[in-house]
């Protein structure tokens, strides 16, 4: 839609003398009172704004699209903004006329009574048909609004909203002029059906690719304009090839925690546009990337100006660029990719990256950020492993899911990066993924924590009925007689009770007692809350084992494995007893197992502090 489209920024003022045509295709006035009073809001807010501003700022209007059509232009998107913009100019018409001043002119190819309506809105006739009622009810808006003002308000409004640009601190729209061989049709549905919103990203992709950045010097030969059109062509595939990669969701949401779908390339508009010129826009204009765009890429009229639209968008190639080698560089994606996961923005690291002399340098600060946003008051350079354990020894599951899921999701990290022979790499995607939602979970559960909902029992004992009747578990105790008798002897109480239409809470608490006398013998000891007893584990896994004992869980983590569904390393590890010095009971968790998980997490996050995987 972009590559032969003009657009600049005109003021109303450039309006008045032009006549738009409405066509059929459009649907009639719709716009609420609610709206036309927040229009009127803004732009008051914007005058006030600017009266301790210079007179290059303006209150930007949504684009209007348009396209030549018999002398006047075809509005193809933006009506509802000119109507309204028309019933205010209607209101203050007398005002207008002393000031030399008239209003556009609004024609429809339908609907022919609508424009005669609009030069003078007759509240009686609100009724006769739909777009007539809203015309009215915007009417009665405006005039609601500009009677709460104050008695010389009205002066001070239409200067805001007519000023021309030599006077400045005006309200503007932004002008997109399709090509006259558009089909106005399609490009109506397109923007209408939300497939190519003007939002920041089309608007700017239209400032870089409009013709007149690539038009000829008329002293040129014609030898150059092939490479001109060459230029234009170039910046528009190498455009689109940038979005295709932005919607890579490996790629996104290494860089990024914002679970959006579409127009992803505005985020690296935003960081090539971050040190632009912003003075008189807005912080709070939805639209301030297009603005600072269009004023580094628009002579303004002035003549000595030149615009190299080819070096400007290699500044934004350059942006993205960087975001890809990291993203290549195995070590930079899971340092930079755990800061963006601790809420630490692009622009952050970009700034770290640029004020870093060499790659070492750059690495070194990364790893001092990851320290000091997981463990405050942490010192890179005095770091010892005696330190790390004392602080990994106050954490326990009451520090709160806020402290503990960082440590944890870092542990996860350094024992990724630990392996340089690997190219295994955390799913920063699946991580994020608000299906999932991420839990700390006790290794071995709390045996207090029984169940006490009758739907939550039923599960409890669905999930032993399941273990004990599944083919991994039959194997494991096949040649162990007495084991299998009593496990047996469980699942057929377990089975009696689920068939029982009404059972109390004793029956079953008989069985949870006897399951967990079985499982986990040492289950009451102490409740174990140390961060060694405590795991990463998403909540529909965890949530769905009801408290389950240990072999129940490590069975359930095992079959999401074989699954290939996404299970953090360490927590596979644990489960699986990796960290576990002895493993003469491959189905038990026990208080050593804790210490040499805990010892492990120690071991690995004092050595990726010291740089191991990352330099």
């Amino acid at each position: 839609m972009s590559e032969c489209n003009e657009l600049e920024l005109k003021p109303i003022n450039d309006l008045l003398k032009l006549s738009f045509f409405i066509p059929s295709y459009q649907r009639g006035y719709r716009w609420s009172k609610r709206l036309v009073t927040e229009l009127l809001d803004d732009i008051k807010e914007f005058q006030q704004q600017a009266e301790n501003s210079n007179k290059n700022a303006f209150y930007c209007l949504q684009p209007i699209v348009v396209k030549q059509h018999n002398g006047d232009w075809e509005l193809v998107d933006g009506q509802q903004r000119l109507t309204t913009i028309y019933i205010i100019l209607t209101h203050l018409k007398e005002i207008i006329t002393l000031l030399g001043k008239s209003r556009y002119e609004l024609s429809y190819e339908t609907r022919e009574e609508s424009a005669q309506f609009l030069q003078d809105i007759n509240e009686e006739r609100g009724e006769e048909n739909i777009d007539f009622f809203h015309i009215v009810e915007a009417k009665k808006a405006v005039e609601e609004w500009f009677k709460a003002q104050d008695g010389t308000y009205q002066i001070k409004f239409i200067q805001t909203l007519l000023n021309d640009d030599n006077t400045g601190k005006n309200v503007k729209v932004i002008w997109y002029q399709i090509d006259e061989t558009a089909n106005v049709i399609e490009v109506f549905t397109r923007l209408n059906m939300g497939k190519i919103p003007l939002v920041n990203a089309e608007l700017v992709k239209a400032l870089f690719l409009k013709s007149s950045n690539f038009a000829r010097d008329v002293t040129e030969p014609d030898s150059k304009k092939p490479i001109q059109d060459l230029q234009q062509l170039k910046i528009s595939q190498e455009w689109d090839a940038i979005e295709k990669r932005l919607q890579d969701d490996a790629f996104w949401y290494f860089i990024t925690n914002n679970r959006i779908e579409t127009n992803r390339i505005e985020f690296v508009l935003a960081l090539a546009a971050k040190n632009l010129d912003s003075e008189g826009i807005l912080d709070t204009d939805k639209l301030e990337i297009f603005l600072k765009f269009n004023r580094l890429l628009s002579t303004n009229g002035e003549k000595d100006k030149t615009v190299d639209v080819t070096r400007e968008w290699l500044k934004i190639k350059q942006c993205f660029m960087t975001l890809e080698e990291w993203y290549n560089d195995r070590a930079l994606f899971h340092l930079i990719g755990y800061l963006v996961s601790q809420k630490v923005s692009i622009t952050n690291i970009f700034d770290l990256h640029q004020a870093s002399l060499t790659k070492y340098d750059f690495r070194k600060s990364l790893l001092e950020q990851i320290l000091n946003r997981t463990f405050t008051g942490g010192n890179i350079e005095a770091l010892s492993q005696a330190w790390l354990e004392e602080i990994l020894n106050s954490f326990t599951y009451e520090s709160g899911a806020h402290k503990l899921r960082p440590i944890l999701l870092l542990f996860n990290v350094a024992s990724l990066l630990a392996n340089p022979a690997s190219n295994a790499r955390f799913q920063f995607d699946k991580y994020k993924d608000p299906s999932n939602g991420w839990d700390i979970e006790h290794i071995r559960s709390v045996a207090s924590d029984m169940p006490n909902s009758k739907d939550k029992q039923k599960a409890w004992l669905e999930n032993v009925v399941e273990y004990i009747s599944s083919d991994e578990h039959v194997e494991t105790y096949e040649s162990d007689t007495e084991t299998v008798n009593d496990e047996q002897n469980i699942r057929l109480e377990a089975q009696a009770l689920l068939k029982t239409a009404t059972y109390n809470n004793d029956q079953f608490e008989t069985l949870y007692d006897k399951v967990r006398e079985h499982y986990d013998p040492d289950g009451n000891e102490d409740v174990d809350n140390s961060i060694g007893n405590l795991t990463l584990l998403d909540s529909s896994t965890n949530r769905s084992y009801q408290n389950a004992v240990f072999p129940i869980k490590r069975s359930r983590i095992i079959a999401l494995d074989k699954k290939a569904t996404f299970v953090p390393l360490c927590t596979k590890n644990a489960f699986l007893k990796y960290y576990s010095k002895q493993v003469d009971k491959m189905l038990f968790w026990e208080t050593r197992d804790s210490q040499d998980h805990q010892r492990a997490m120690v071991e690995m996050l004092f050595g990726f502090f010291q740089g191991v995987g990352v330099h």
